[in-house]
């Protein structure tokens, strides 16, 4: 049985508490505050800022699992939330993150390390980092794992996102198998990409029941079929 899960997130940019980091390359960093309120009615989680709403759902099956939402996080205060308040508590949406953290690596690299560093173990984080940057030149990777996006029509993804997530039913993958050097088991999962196309993704459920942490994800940062003349409309 499915299991809904709601985050209704409203967020601003306004003056004030601006982030001091300074980025790797690329745009200064996006204003991050905390938010002003927050409050939760069952499964929904919102949050009030200033101005500006994002919304994130995701749908937990057995099989598939999806992330329906309507913004990239703008701030890596908003990536902490998400994480705190609900994708780091489920394995798909572990890996949702993931992808998550690739396009705020592409956007801002300063905010995007940090982002990817957090929900990693320290030592994918090391490998994930210098493949995220190489990959710059193609600024619709993470483009090309959203529902309707594929290399034919230029990785236009439909609206809202949509993320999807399979379990991996490989006979030859060995699900839960235990992990001594981070205590928790691994479990594996295909993103879907390209329209039809599945890459491999683990995942760690901690013993000490924290979030779950990334263990490996270097098929998804591999490159991906290249277009001409892409239209970055990403919000």
């Amino acid at each position: 049985m499915k299991r809904l899960f709601c985050l209704l997130a409203v967020l601003a940019a306004s003056a004030g508490f601006v982030s001091c980091e300074s980025p790797i390359d690329g745009p200064e960093p996006e204003t991050d505050q905390d938010y002003i309120s927050v409050s939760q009615n069952g499964n929904t989680v919102t949050f009030k800022y200033t101005s500006g709403t994002h919304t994130y759902t995701l749908d937990e099956g057995e099989q598939t699992s999806t992330l329906t939402f309507s913004h990239f996080p703008s701030t890596l205060n908003e990536f902490k939330t998400l994480r705190e308040r609900l994708l780091g508590k489920f394995r798909p949406g572990t890996v949702a993150l993931c992808l998550l953290s690739f396009e705020m690596y592409r956007r801002n690299q300063s905010v995007g390390e940090q982002c990817v560093r957090l929900i990693n173990t320290s030592a994918n984080a090391t490998i994930t980092i210098p493949r995220l940057k190489e990959k710059l030149d193609q600024p619709y990777l993470v483009a090309s794992y959203l529902n309707g996006a594929t290399q034919s029509n230029n990785y236009t993804p439909n609206e809202p996102y949509v993320l999807t997530f399979l379990w991996n039913d490989n006979p030859n993958v060995v699900q839960g198998e235990y992990s001594s050097s981070y205590a928790g088991k691994v479990y594996h999962y295909y993103a879907v990409w390209n329209g039809d196309g599945k890459r491999d993704a683990t995942v760690l459920s901690p013993d000490d029941g924290t979030e779950v942490i990334v263990h490996g994800c270097g098929n998804l940062v591999l490159g991906v079929p290249t277009v001409n003349g892409w239209t970055d409309t990403l919000k």
